[in-house]
């Protein structure tokens, strides 16, 4: 009894340790699995072809004189300031937005250079002669100017970049938008003797008639104007990112009104001519 109870004792362990192996055989079978691998992402580019800029510049701008505010007839009688933004497709082309501040006419104060014969009054040197003459009575007359004239312009330019030589690359370009010209002035006019000029009254002998003398003028608006420009000039590589900028600019810059030292009414077009320097930044 013992002898088969050994055997079968030994069958029991020999089944045991074969269902043991086989898991393991079959597990050799089948390929190692390898660790999930990370890759680190590096940061997304923006972009390597736009471009930052910043300009100054020195303008000569016209009309020269305008609601009592003289400026110099010689370049430059004027300054602007402006920021933008653009876009480098190929080595020919690229364009750009610009937005650019110029202070136009600025000025308060008395106007002693601009004194004017004003009429106090009207007589007749010979009541017996001539029915129809009648002399006027002057005096001088000075303004005083309060005007703030400025002017906010917008432009979508394009260029076209003529190759680099030595690291200079000459442009062309055109640009078309917007101005946003602000406005506000006044302009009072005085006797030599300070009393204002506006309100004297003074009657016409031959016919009695009375007559008010008022040159005095205000106003204050914002405008929206159609302007366009022409630009030429160069850059200069300082390295792969910062580039100097210096170009000559016409700008058209819309209708402006106002009054010229006579008190007449101008509406002409403001022109701007400037010779500007900045800096472009490539981000790359």
């Amino acid at each position: 009894m013992v002898r088969p109870f050994l055997r079968a004792r030994a069958t029991i362990a020999t089944a045991l340790l074969g269902a043991l192996i086989a898991p393991a055989t079959q597990a050799a079978d089948f390929p190692a699995i390898q660790p999930q691998q990370f890759v680190e992402e590096g940061p997304v580019e923006w972009g390597s072809n736009w471009y930052l800029r910043g300009d100054l510049g020195i303008a000569r701008t016209t009309p020269t004189e305008l609601n009592g505010v003289t400026l110099s007839n010689s370049f430059p009688n004027n300054w602007t300031i402006g920021l933008g933004g653009g876009y480098k497709f190929n080595d020919f082309l690229r364009a750009d937005v610009t937005v650019d501040y110029e202070s136009l006419y600025q000025k308060s104060g008395v106007r002693n250079d601009i004194g004017l014969p004003c009429t106090i009054g009207l007589y007749q040197p010979n009541p017996l002669g001539d029915p129809g003459l009648v002399n006027p009575i002057y005096s001088a007359c000075f303004p005083w100017v309060r005007n703030r004239t400025e002017s906010m312009l917008t432009l979508a330019n394009a260029y076209i970049d003529l190759g680099n030589w030595w690291g200079f690359t000459p442009y062309v370009g055109a640009g078309v938008g917007l101005n946003v010209l602000y406005q506000r002035v006044s302009s009072n006019w005085y006797m030599y003797n300070g009393v204002p000029y506006a309100g004297v009254t003074y009657t016409d002998p031959r016919t009695n008639a009375t007559y008010m003398a008022n040159w005095d003028t205000k106003y204050q608006d914002t405008y929206v104007r159609f302007a366009y420009a022409f630009m030429g000039g160069f850059s200069y590589d300082i390295d792969n990112h910062w580039k100097i900028d210096v170009g000559y600019r016409y700008a058209n810059m819309g209708k402006i009104t106002g009054v010229d030292r006579y008190n007449n009414v101008v509406s002409t077009n403001l022109i701007s001519q400037q010779v500007r320097m900045g800096f472009r930044y490539v981000i790359d």
